[in-house]
């Protein structure tokens, strides 16, 4: 792609919503001079044709003759449901490892059947019922030989589950020779056998799992380029244009994925079908509900109603914009964000030794008719990492589609061009973690800001979250003074650092890591509701 290119469009389809935008060359370099969302029932191409018109009542000049804009080129990436899948294996080591794996390639885990002796009927059980995509088999060449005995044996059983339903896959993850009677090659599939690597590492049998998850899930339906896929490449392109470690996270309705680049090199890749923001476990998932609603600030009525109004967002999440909606969203999204962490992080369930980035980019269709400065302070409380970020917002879904430009070097310098239009700024956030209780006739720690619009000085107690308001395009000096404690691993000694304004602001943090919340149900509300209370200023609250 050229400069002499002209006008096209990118498209994003996702499970619930469609995100598109149109790219213009304007003055030597690409613009975007529109952008749109809709429910995924609605037609693309009249989508697009909004898009065109809508410029063209504006200003023709920008793209063309709209009479063409069916002939402009597009950027279009798609995403399929997350697969489900029943999982076998002879031992709980070769199962866990095989869980690992299809739940970083954007699995949904249905049950499990670990051992010498599964229950055969409740394989069968689990096998028959129709939200089940798949019947997924594990082996290791050099375990033991009762292993792979075991192994050998409960290979035909579990493929033979398959010849009563037509439409499930058999899936053998490993050294398995014998081919099972009776299953078409459209749904026998032989993947690598799963390795001992972590879940944001990349293996294998995950990539394989990955593109075999998303054939199942549509029945070949959707065809194009993976969205997540190209989002992961486009992460990478990021962190080389701006010179800094990028973490991409993207949240859909169904499902989440997270990218952790450096400039030329990723650090960690995966995908989440646990981390969709409404997915549609919620229906008859009580612990998953509770998760959520530990968030909601929504006091008073009944909590049933809250309940109902969770459910109904599942099961139409373009439904009302009204407040109460809005804070179930506030809640959903910090509550996915949560299982995003705990999944990355795995059985570590700790951020010690994981790298940290200097931009963290959010994307994903669930984030429609939230306001910038709630997405930003999910991001504050979902996602905990001591050290300061600059927090991103790809709110027209276009980092996903330029993934999908085959060149490097395109990729970059479209992204370049586009940053300051696609890339709404949310604000920053300096997050200190736990910080020591002030004794009496000791300094007390603190931070000075200084900026174009003046300077302040801030008392830095422990468990507090304080918004600062500080614009986009307003960067800002930041000055730690430790006091008499150990501040971001600085003891006695001043910190400097800078920030760049947001639509949020700044976000001083000094909560623990991981946050704790108050164990009760009003105490606790209250608690979330005095920290969210600035980023609700402008709506009807």
């Amino acid at each position: 792609m050229t400069q002499e290119t002209p006008a096209f469009f990118t498209l994003d389809r996702g499970t619930v919503s469609t995100t598109a935008a149109l790219i213009a060359p304007v003055d030597g370099r690409y613009r975007m001079v529109a952008a749109g969302a809709a429910p995924v029932g609605v037609d693309p191409e009249s989508v697009l044709e909004d898009l065109a018109w809508r410029v063209a009542r504006t200003d023709a000049s920008l793209a063309g003759s709209m009479e063409s804009w069916r002939e402009w080129s597009r950027l279009e990436v798609f995403t399929g449901r997350p697969p489900r899948a029943v999982l076998v294996a002879a031992s709980d080591e070769t199962g866990e490892l095989l869980e690992r794996a299809l739940v970083g390639g954007g699995w949904t885990i249905g049950d499990r059947f670990f051992g010498a002796d599964p229950d055969i009927i409740g394989l069968g059980e689990a096998c028959l019922d129709p939200n089940t995509d798949a019947v997924v088999m594990g082996g290791r060449d050099g375990v033991g030989e009762d292993e792979h005995e075991t192994a050998q044996r409960l290979w035909p059983r579990a493929a033979s589950l398959a010849r009563f339903r037509d439409d499930l896959a058999v899936i053998a993850c490993g050294p398995f020779a014998d081919r099972p009677e009776g299953i078409p090659d459209g749904r026998l599939f032989s993947l690598p056998a799963p390795d001992p690597v972590p879940v944001t590492s990349e293996s294998t049998l995950r990539g394989a799992a990955l593109q075999v998850g998303r054939h199942l899930a549509d029945r070949g339906a959707t065809p194009g380029i993976d969205a997540r896929t190209a989002l992961r490449a486009s992460v990478g392109s990021l962190a080389s244009v701006l010179g800094t470690t990028v973490d991409g996270i993207e949240i859909g309705v169904a499902a989440g994925s997270r990218t952790l680049a450096r400039p030329g090199a990723e650090q960690g890749h995966a995908v989440f079908a646990g981390a969709g923001m409404l997915p549609r476990r919620l229906l008859d998932d009580e612990d998953g509900v509770d998760a959520v609603l530990r968030w909601c600030t929504l006091g008073g009525g009944d909590p049933a109603a809250r309940l109902d109004g969770l459910r109904n967002l599942v099961l139409d999440p373009w439904a009302s914009w009204g407040m109460d909606d809005s804070h179930l969203r506030m809640a959903a999204l910090r509550s996915a964000l949560e299982r995003l962490e705990a999944s990355w992080l795995g059985a570590e369930r700790s951020a010690s030794g994981q790298p940290g980035a200097g931009v963290v980019v959010l994307s994903g269709g669930a984030l429609v008719g939230l306001p910038p400065a709630a997405v930003a302070m999910a991001l504050v409380d979902g996602v905990r990492r001591a050290g300061a970020v600059s927090l991103l917002h790809d709110h027209a879904g276009v980092l996903a589609p330029l993934g999908a430009l085959p060149v490097e070097a395109d990729r970059q310098r479209l992204i370049s061009d586009l940053m300051v239009d696609c890339l709404l700024p949310l604000g920053s956030a300096i997050v200190t973690g736990t910080i020591p209780e002030r004794k009496k006739g000791k300094t007390p720690a603190a931070m000075s800001i200084a900026s174009s619009l003046g300077d302040q000085r801030l008392r830095l107690e422990p468990g507090q979250l304080q918004l600062v308001d500080l614009p986009p395009g307003i960067s800002a000096r930041i000055g730690i003074d430790p006091g008499q404690g150990t501040i971001l691993g600085s003891e006695g000694g001043p910190i400097s650092m800078e920030v760049n304004g947001g639509l949020g602001g700044l976000f001083v943090d000094t909560r623990p890591i991981p946050l704790d919340l108050p164990a009760g149900g009003e105490v606790r509300r209250a608690a979330i509701e005095a920290w969210e209370a600035p980023v609700w200023i402008g709506s009807e609250r």
